[in-house]
């Protein structure tokens, strides 16, 4: 026969955990509603608000890119290389290319346009604008490479066309520090016609040299192999 278990009176008094803990959550959410629900409401807030930013990046993404691809249109059709275009003509395919950067100036429409405004400057001996161009897109680069290296080599031919030959021999010695092999040899070259230019010999042919070992089979291999031996002499 099974003995009662006797409750005391001192257990009787004991409030049921559960009971106790709903009591307090339910006392908590009663005395905090406010707070809560404020909370709330600023996190949709803040959801929606980038959602919707989101929306508006995109579509000023799109519109930067159609407008980039008429101004990119233009400047093929002057730059073709069966003809050669008027300054005028390279002036109007400059505006297409500036809209894109001062309206959308936070795409990367924008961005490649930095490059190609710094062409045309450089195509119009327009030197100081297309080292501003060229620069510009340098610091907002990332990891675009090839228009790194466009940019990069168009830097170094508005520096020599200033005939700023140290500057223009860095700009090249940086196509060369992005690691793309592709592009060492014309880099090389750059840099050895800069070192000759400022009359320092060994350096220009150092890199002479280095050329022929990267590319000996160049349309410029004979001429830089006459200017190897005299400087050798």
């Amino acid at each position: 026969m099974k003995v009662k278990k006797k409750i005391t009176k001192k257990k009787l008094k004991q409030p049921d955990e559960f009971l106790s803990f709903t009591e307090k959550s339910y006392l908590f959410i009663s005395q905090h509603i406010k707070k809560m629900a404020v909370g709330a409401i600023l996190v949709l807030v803040l959801v929606l608000s980038f959602f919707l930013f989101r929306m508006w990046d995109q579509k000023k993404e799109d519109e930067a890119n159609q407008k980039f691809i008429l101004a990119l249109e233009a400047y093929q059709t002057v730059s073709s290389p069966y003809r050669e275009g008027s300054t005028a003509e390279y002036k109007k395919a400059l505006e297409g290319f500036e809209e894109v950067i001062k309206t959308y100036s936070r795409t990367s429409s924008a961005k490649s346009s930095l490059v190609y405004k710094g062409g045309i400057h450089l195509r119009l001996s327009e030197f100081d604008e297309a080292i501003n161009a060229y620069n510009a897109f340098l610091k907002k680069a990332g990891k675009e490479r090839l228009y790194q290296l466009l940019a990069l080599e168009g830097l170094g031919y508005a520096h020599e066309g200033k005939k700023d030959y140290e500057k223009a021999a860095k700009a090249y010695q940086e196509i060369i520090k992005l690691g793309e092999k592709y592009h060492w040899a014309g880099a090389h070259l750059n840099i050895a016609r800069c070192y000759e230019r400022l009359g320092k010999t060994d350096e220009a042919l150092e890199n002479y040299r280095t050329f022929l070992k990267v590319s000996p089979k160049s349309l410029s291999t004979n001429s830089v192999l006459r200017k190897v031996s005299f400087f050798e002499k």
